[in-house]
């Protein structure tokens, strides 16, 4: 494991222990992948959650009482997962789960939520199998649908009407790929390519090769984390390669980190308002809350949504009158205005889980940074 991601485990895991004396902590579940290929996208969300709980801890927690997190790796593995939800609601007795990893761990873990009246907060997943009344996960991130519509219409819009459609053989990529061409013909563009690759291969250059050849001026990459940037290792090590698409779970913070410069030009779907761009005062709070940690470099997406997630999370254990029960929370989350997270808007009810579309476009610049 690489020296930055050890310091993110470390930092993200600090907060779990509550101050001896503390009153009765409010324990809160977390199944995350602290270990594999996608453990860099899953330790930047949890560095952002524990700047927001880490304060609102210092601050005296929830009525005087602490949350506390419980955290078990599941490598991103569903059977790990769905085991690691058995035991966080089965014998930790936690209120809640919070911030799944991906679709196939929110797919393995909503029946042990549902077997124990319990549900999901939050989660890097905007899968449609996982959303809708009856699966018991609040969003607080757009869908992938939605990411997929936004990307499809920028294509057409600037022009760019051959495209190739590239996905990682696996829950997440199986998920988001019709709509992705579904998407692409609503647009009027045409589909020269799409394939599917192994993720677990870390040289991808077979696939690389297909989609170069294929002539398409656009290729949208769809994959996660480390899955993600090794196809697109493999597609920039060309001398020409179409212009490249992907979407938020890609992380640009680890693009930049593994492939620097040849970055530049990648073009994301963002699911959260720009980390850097503090007239957002979501984002002011959280860039203050990193200089107060003394949090290296910028931020990065990820991390806000960490940060925003914990936030909502918060308000909602802030709102419950009484009690704080897993029914109690749920009704309150339900029956509660609209959240206003610094100008970040959500909005949950029984019959709708979904409590966010927002959504952008950005494309990676020199040294790591955007040009929107």
């Amino acid at each position: 494991m690489k020296a930055w991601s050890r310091a993110l485990m470390a930092l993200a895991l600090a907060w779990s222990v509550v101050p001896a004396g503390a009153a009765e902590p409010i324990l809160v579940g977390q199944s995350a992948v602290l270990t594999g290929p996608l453990a860099p996208n899953s330790l930047a969300f949890m560095e952002g959650q524990t700047l927001l709980f880490d304060q609102l801890n210092k601050a005296g927690g929830i009525g005087g009482r602490p949350v506390k997190m419980i955290t078990y790796d599941d490598v991103y593995t569903a059977d790990k997962a769905a085991a690691n939800a058995e035991k966080l609601l089965g014998t930790d007795r936690v209120v809640c789960l919070f911030g799944t990893m991906g679709t196939g761990i929110g797919a393995a873990m909503a029946p042990v939520a549902a077997k124990y009246d319990s549900f999901i907060f939050g989660g890097l997943t905007g899968a449609a199998v996982l959303r809708g009344p009856k699966v018991p996960i609040y969003h607080v991130r757009e869908s992938y649908a939605d990411e997929v519509r936004r990307v499809m219409t920028h294509l057409a819009t600037v022009g760019l009407t051959r495209i190739a459609i590239v996905s990682s053989d696996d829950a997440y990529g199986k998920g988001i790929e019709k709509d992705a061409i579904d998407a692409l013909q609503k647009n009027g563009l045409s589909q020269v390519l799409a394939l599917r690759f192994d993720p677990q291969e870390k040289e991808p250059t077979r696939a690389a090769q297909q989609i170069i050849a294929s002539g398409a001026q656009a290729v949208y990459v769809i994959a996660a984390g480390m899955p993600a940037i090794n196809m697109i290792r493999a597609l920039v090590a060309a001398p020409i390669h179409p212009q490249i698409y992907t979407n938020s779970v890609a992380s640009s913070f680890l693009l930049y980190k593994e492939l620097g410069e040849k970055s530049r030009g990648i073009v994301l779907s963002q699911v959260m308002p720009p980390f850097w761009k503090t007239r957002f005062p979501i984002v002011d709070e959280y860039q203050r809350a990193r200089k107060s940690a003394g949090s290296e470099g910028e931020g990065s997406y990820l991390g806000l949504e960490g940060y925003i997630t914990a936030k909502a999370f918060a308000e909602a254990l802030q709102r419950v009158k009484g009690p704080i029960t897993t029914e109690s929370l749920r009704r309150t989350i339900e029956t509660s205005p609209p959240m206003n997270l610094g100008g970040y808007m959500l909005t949950f009810k029984a019959d709708n889980r979904n409590g966010s579309n927002f959504g952008d476009i950005t494309m990676l610049a020199s040294g790591g940074k955007f040009a929107q």
